[in-house]
């Protein structure tokens, strides 16, 4: 069976131009030296080159693992061995805050299982931020010392204010000592 000549697949009509411009160069005395060879397509590059991760590239070759889009000289990260851009990297990878579902970027808290941003773990009462004393935990959610204790702690049968030490338990009530008194 005798096969005719189809058409010539795009990847070879590509070297051939490549062959007759680099031939045409050095015809005008223009060398063109291979800068290595493209750690995507495995083709020498002249001209432009893009060096990363350890391999050289062509500058239209180095690409989001993700998006496809070129990364060109931005920053990128790299993750078993494959580049991504800033953004996808982040979307992809990095920890998400609990509050607000955001990417972790930077400083991030670690408490009652989960990552939050600085800026977003707070009293879950007040709103307020944890200082030296830190915060007290109820039902996954987080309390600064005085709300935790004004919502949760037992409160005295005189006063009616948290019990948070000593207390005495009468009367069908817990209360502070020097709130368990005769009141005639």
């Amino acid at each position: 069976m005798a096969q005719g000549k189809g058409p010539q697949p795009q990847v070879n009509k590509l070297d051939n131009m490549l062959g007759s411009l680099q031939s045409d160069l050095h015809k005008l005395g223009v060398q063109t030296v291979a800068k290595g060879v493209c750690g995507a397509c495995c083709k020498p590059i002249v001209g432009q080159v893009v060096t990363a991760m350890g391999r050289t590239w062509h500058p239209e070759h180095f690409v989001c693992t993700h998006c496809q889009e070129e990364i060109g000289s931005r920053n990128f990260f790299e993750r078993e061995g494959q580049p991504y851009c800033e953004r996808d990297y982040h979307h992809l990878f990095s920890p998400r805050c609990y509050y607000c579902n955001g990417p972790i970027l930077d400083k991030v808290v670690t408490a009652l299982d989960r990552t939050w941003h600085p800026e977003h773990f707070f009293c879950a009462q007040c709103g307020a931020f944890f200082g030296s004393e830190g915060f007290h935990e109820k039902d996954g959610k987080a309390y600064c010392r005085k709300d935790y204790f004004d919502l949760f702690a037992p409160k005295c049968g005189g006063c009616a204010r948290a019990i948070l030490e000593n207390y005495i338990s009468a009367l069908s009530a817990l209360w502070h000592p020097e709130c368990f008194v005769c009141r005639v």
